[in-house]
């Protein structure tokens, strides 16, 4: 069970503080919402919260999820985001977008009015807050579908793309955006043009047309090497997405269940990015079918036409095909997948049992971190990196003047077998229990 406390003055005592200064035992004081000091030897008035021995961090920001009962089946419900939020803070999340994905107009106007009213309403000291959506399916290439119900693409160069963007847009709640660069770049311009951030995913673009994206307003690569991303071994047109996303200034998501990236590519790609300076480049995101693993049903479901699994003997969805238009089952090709069952702390732990031993990429050979220096660069990836892509100056980053959105865990083990758990959760300054 998860309970909340008082927003008030109080005082975080004796935690392990992971902050841009480095990690170091301390503590950190929160007032009207805000962190006004921290460090080894501050005191202030408040109630005393004990955290000794515990880590203090950024508050996990779940940049890229989904909520398949909200959209199948509470497309008109305001409050089931309310019970996404409070689900979410067993996880550590403090903060979070819906993504959607490609289905029937209607339907998914529907659904971000719903997201508008729940904004309006400020229902945020009920858990994590939710700060708007990304529209991932809409625009990408049919080709790439993966597990995208396809008869609901719209491709960025056809007729009505323009008109179904601006009703999507109208809503107010739309943050992220998915257009692939496949077909050109001035659905990107103009959605850029209009405000909301512009990623890429579920496409075959060169690197070529990648970096004409980027000039038009790209921000950020989705879930890199899924949703069949283009990938080439040959130095035309400066290679594949894949190539580009290596090459170009800009922020990639990741998906770090195992499944959805083999490791090794996870590190051959963390440890480039790192090389090159640019670890302010990673965001760790969960693609998550549903806020929980255990609300996943047994067997088969439906998004919209795509038929999909929970796996038997692991821990992800699997899409086995969709149902097309004259009622045929179009099976799927082997090992699709449809999001994941991984939580923001898993995915940290995944990562931090990775960064402190020594492992080997595909291409790099890496030694093992220290538990501090391992902690810092996940609290970038983990929450930092998406600050940084929205520009929000006043979160991703526990220093004074920051809002009061940590993340309290606890780490017990040793390198390569770390256990984490959420202790407690604060979001802009309300502090709740994880249970």
């Amino acid at each position: 069970m998860i309970e909340w406390g008082l927003y008030m003055t109080y005082i975080l005592k004796g935690g392990y503080i992971v902050s841009p200064r480095g990690v170091y035992k301390g503590s950190l004081i929160i007032e009207d919402g805000i962190i006004r000091d921290l460090g080894p030897n501050v005191d202030g008035k408040g109630q005393v919260y004990n955290v000794e021995g515990l880590y203090l961090l950024p508050g996990f920001r779940e940049q890229h999820m989904h909520d398949m009962p909200g959209l199948m089946h509470h497309a008109d419900s305001p409050e089931r985001i309310g019970e996404v939020a409070r689900k979410l803070l067993r996880h550590g999340v403090t903060s979070f977008k819906l993504a959607s994905v490609a289905m029937p107009l209607e339907d998914h106007l529907t659904y971000l009015n719903s997201c508008r009213e729940y904004l309006k309403s400020k229902n945020d000291a009920e858990g994590a807050r939710f700060e708007g959506v990304f529209v991932e399916g809409t625009f990408i290439n049919r080709d790439c579908a993966g597990a995208q119900p396809p008869e609901y693409i719209v491709h960025p160069d056809e007729p009505e793309a323009r008109r179904v963007l601006d009703l999507l847009l109208d809503t107010g709640v739309v943050r992220l955006i998915n257009i692939v660069p496949d077909f050109g770049v001035d659905l990107i311009r103009y959605a850029s043009s209009r405000g909301v951030i512009v990623g890429c995913g579920h496409c075959r673009a060169f690197a070529e047309q990648l970096r004409k994206a980027v000039e038009a307003g790209l921000k950020f690569i989705v879930h890199i090497t899924n949703g069949s991303m283009g990938q080439s071994f040959k130095p035309f047109e400066g290679g594949g997405t894949y190539e580009g996303a290596l090459t170009l200034p800009l922020f990639i998501e990741m998906i770090t269940d195992g499944y959805h990236i083999d490791f090794r590519y996870i590190s051959d790609i963390i440890e480039r990015l790192v090389q090159k300076g640019r670890m302010h480049n990673i965001i760790v995101v969960t693609d998550r079918l549903f806020p929980s693993p255990e609300d996943a049903p047994e067997g088969s479901f439906r998004m919209f036409s795509v038929v999909c699994r929970k796996a038997e003997c692991e821990d992800v969805l699997y899409a086995d095909g969709y149902i097309s238009a004259d009622g045929r089952f179009v099976k799927s090709p082997p090992y699709t997948l449809c999001g994941s069952l991984l939580t923001m702390d898993r995915a940290f732990q995944n990562l931090l049992n990775l960064l402190t031993t020594d492992h080997s990429g595909y291409m790099i050979d890496v030694k093992a971190r220290s538990l501090e220096e391992s902690l810092l660069l996940l609290s970038n990836f983990t929450s930092g990196n998406s600050a940084r892509l929205e520009g929000l100056s006043d979160l991703g980053v526990l220093d004074r003047g920051m809002r009061a959105d940590i993340t309290v865990l606890e780490i017990d083990g040793e390198p390569g077998e770390y256990e984490v758990k959420v202790r407690y959760v604060i979001v802009d300054g309300r502090l709740f229990e994880a249970g």
